[in-house]
């Protein structure tokens, strides 16, 4: 199986020496979304993505997946302790038929939006794209479908930049993951641990990494110039820096495109390009100490957000009320334009992008609701103009963070 090849035969499938040194391919042009930006490119292409993103103001986020077809978020194999074999079983029962990246592009340049951000991988594990490191993915299982390429194709044609959601700090199907007495989410707690799950050593974790190394190869190389890799979740990465050694990861995604970025939450190390606020701007030391992460944990976060609160921002929202995908309850409710403009004019106050997320529906559908306000919003953008901020301390914006937010919560009922 090309699984478990590549676990033992990791970053074999890929050479990047060879990728880096040889013939110039489409992911090595210059982005269409730098347009304008071209003598910035010529001096250092990294510089000229991050003048473009502080640019940007507004993006699109997407949480999609088989999950949705539960409709009670994406954590809901974790939250439900729902079996490996028989979440196997909902993720062949998902098709998107009605899934159009062009809808999706679309949408996004009615409200005037320059880039998307979407989970090609959440912490199910299964892939949104033709993987060759995988056999658990959309082109493998029964939607026969590469959503990834369909979506980075349109973006491209478009002229959107696109990031590319990765979960490397949890994956609940990959058989050499951390278990959860290392790290709580890394695992559902099941009452008898799975066959599948075979991590005894910190030796084994290499598999998982150079299987994450391998996908993030592929996405940079098949479905490029991206805009960036857009990483979560991070408290087992602080937890477990030594074995997840996330800069090599950083460090291979440069070497394929030296203009891509990388996000990580607030940073893991503290050498991301960007940052990116979860509903609200700050360190995670907090939401950490709240669950009772260890002190090391909760010093990693004061330390990442330090050496990045200075750097390129944005802050990503739901639209919707409840978690982030598609949750089929009578409570949920879509924020409206009113909504839209208000966190608009927060994120020009801390000098930070707004990146908007919507839940399509199990089929891919986008929901009439969130087509309203987000064709709204555009057209006001369009008459009025982005929000101007109110004075210049963007930090103090920055490091103010709701009274009443349970991060935690929002996370574990949505991401």
């Amino acid at each position: 199986m090309r699984f478990f090849a590549c676990m033992f035969f990791g970053l074999a499938l890929f050479s990047v020496a060879s990728i880096v040194n040889g013939e110039e391919r489409a992911w090595r042009e210059m982005p269409k979304h730098l347009k304008g930006y071209e003598k910035a490119y010529a001096e250092s292409p990294r510089r000229a993505s991050l003048a473009w993103f502080q640019d940007a103001r507004f993006g699109l986020f997407i949480h999609w997946g088989p999950s949705a077809g539960i409709g009670r978020g994406m954590w809901a194999m974790y939250n439900e302790r729902i079996p490996v074999e028989e979440y196997e079983k909902i993720v062949r029962g998902f098709k998107g038929d009605r899934f159009d990246a062009q809808a999706f592009v679309d949408l996004a340049l009615k409200a005037k939006m320059k880039y998307i951000t979407f989970v090609a991988k959440h912490h199910d594990g299964f892939a949104l794209w033709d993987s060759s490191a995988s056999g658990y993915d959309s082109m493998d299982f029964p939607s026969h479908r590469d959503f990834l390429g369909e979506l980075a194709a349109a973006c491209h044609k478009a002229g959107l930049g696109l990031f590319v959601y990765y979960s490397i700090g949890i994956d609940w199907h990959h058989p050499y993951f951390l278990p959860n007495t290392m790290y709580d989410p890394a695992r559902p707690h099941y009452r008898t641990l799975p066959s599948q799950y075979r991590y005894r050593t910190p030796e084994d974790f290499r598999h998982y990494m150079n299987f994450a190394k391998t996908q993030l190869t592929e996405i940079c190389t098949k479905y490029g110039p991206l805009a960036g890799i857009w990483f979560d979740t991070i408290g087992g990465v602080y937890q477990h820096s030594d074995i997840f050694r996330i800069q090599e990861v950083y460090d291979l995604i440069h070497a394929i495109q030296p203009h891509a970025l990388v996000i990580f939450k607030t940073g893991a190390t503290g050498t991301e390009d960007a940052i990116t606020g979860e509903r609200e701007m700050g360190s995670l030391s907090g939401v950490f100490r709240s669950v009772g992460l260890p002190i090391s944990v909760q010093e990693a976060a004061d330390r990442a957000w330090e050496a990045n609160k200075a750097k390129p921002a944005e802050l990503n929202i739901p639209i919707q009320t409840i978690g982030w995908a598609y949750i089929s309850s009578p409570r949920q409710r879509q924020k409206g334009p009113r909504e839209g403009k208000q966190l608009l004019q927060q994120c020009a106050n801390m000098r930070a992008n707004l990146l908007l997320n919507i839940g399509p529906k199990p089929d891919g559908a986008i929901l009439e609701e969130n087509i309203k306000t987000l064709t709204e919003i555009g057209e006001w953008i369009e008459k009025e103009g982005f929000p101007k901020p109110v004075d210049d301390d963007f930090m103090r914006h920055r490091t103010k963070a709701p009274p009443t937010l349970d991060v935690e919560k929002a996370n574990r009922t949505a991401r």
